[in-house]
């Protein structure tokens, strides 16, 4: 007789071969966390305007297909956006006021594009010197292909976790409730695990819906905040890219503790460094940090913790504690895990862990 024989030998070889293949799912699920919670967060960001959308449009995939082009595409192309202005912005800032010191720490992001042996190169061409070429080809060539080799494998790379990123998301979104159905039917949809899920998934729900519910005040009343202070200002705007400042402080928001204030904070030094070396009046800092922390800071803040009392008991300090935690634990994508893990907590707390004390102490 083997070890298999019989209903309890099955059950064990079922069982056996069920944690083989939840060992390899999450091993390989492991490897590519990040991409995993951010889909997570975007998905529980986006399922209201999801199940919205679906009253109107009776088919599944064209609901998640616009939910994601008009959610998820803008923010990634915003973060992009955001990217490459600051980085010119910069550099021309530097270039103005000569700090040459400063500039050069840019120069590994555009030296592909101001290499000088691209300079070189279309020197060449345009002198008509065939020689030239061929020997500033052998010169620039292996440097540039290192480079562009470079540059390409960072950019599939961040590319297939983008791609993996939305196929994670597509799929929350359009199947969570067979998921969820296969996995109440699976348990006989006993009632205290039924009742303790559905109120984590509602409080993730709200936690992460007033994540992205603040960058969108924050950055709005950012703008709105920078244009009237451009408006009222005499001798040229006191912030000279409102719009991007803008949208790097919504995005800000999402860094625990420090939120914007690691957005605004080395933006208002800068302007006030203006201000102390340049004929720039002094109120032009002054006027930009007491806004910005007055009206742009506090506001989504206090928008943040009204939304959270509202919609559910979760303690708004916990959630902080979860970010912060998170991050410092796990790297950035603990950003996501950490408010995940204190929702579950705080859950089994309150009625879980009463009910497995009170059979521990009765027995």
């Amino acid at each position: 007789m083997t070890l298999f024989d019989g209903r309890d030998g099955k059950r064990v070889g079922w069982v056996v071969l069920g944690l083989v293949l939840a060992a390899l799912i999450g091993f390989a699920l492991f490897q590519y966390i990040g991409p995993l919670l951010f889909a997570v967060f975007l998905y529980y960001a986006t399922r209201p305007l999801y199940r919205w959308l679906d009253g109107f449009i009776d088919h599944p995939n064209v609901t998640t297909t616009i939910t994601i082009l008009f959610i998820i595409i803008p923010m990634m192309a915003v973060i992009v956006y955001a990217a490459v202005i600051a980085l010119r912005e910069l550099d021309q800032f530097l270039a103005t006021y000569s700090l040459g010191a400063f500039r050069s720490i840019l120069q590994p992001y555009l030296r592909l594009v101001r290499h000088r042996n691209i300079d070189r190169l279309v020197d060449a061409i345009t002198s008509g010197s065939g020689g030239s070429i061929v020997s500033v080809l052998r010169q620039s060539l292996p440097s540039l292909f290192g480079r562009l080799r470079a540059i390409l494998a960072a950019t599939f790379s961040i590319l297939a976790k983008f791609f993996l990123m939305l196929t994670f998301l597509f799929y929350l979104l359009r199947d969570d409730q067979k998921l969820r159905r296969w996995f109440y039917d699976s348990i006989d949809r006993d009632d205290d695990i039924v009742s303790y899920l559905e109120t984590v998934d509602n409080d993730l729900e709200t936690v992460f819906l007033s994540n992205l519910a603040v960058i969108v005040v924050a950055g709005s009343t950012a703008a709105v905040t920078y244009y009237g202070l451009n408006f009222l200002a005499s001798g040229g705007p006191i912030v000279w890219t409102p719009i991007l400042l803008s949208l790097l402080i919504g995005i800000g928001t999402l860094i625990p503790v420090f939120g914007m204030k690691i957005v605004y904070v080395p933006y208002g030094l800068l302007l006030l460094g203006v201000a102390l070396t340049t004929p720039t009046p002094l109120w032009h800092p002054i006027a930009f940090f007491a806004l910005t922390f007055v009206v742009v800071d506090t506001i989504p803040d206090f928008f943040a913790r009204a939304f959270l009392s509202s919609r559910s008991g979760i303690h708004m300090g916990l959630v902080l504690l979860g970010y912060f935690l998170g991050t410092l634990a796990f790297g950035w994508w603990g950003l996501f895990l950490g408010p995940i893990v204190v929702v579950f907590a705080i859950h089994f707390a309150h009625h879980v862990f009463p009910d497995l004390t009170g059979d521990f102490l009765t027995t």
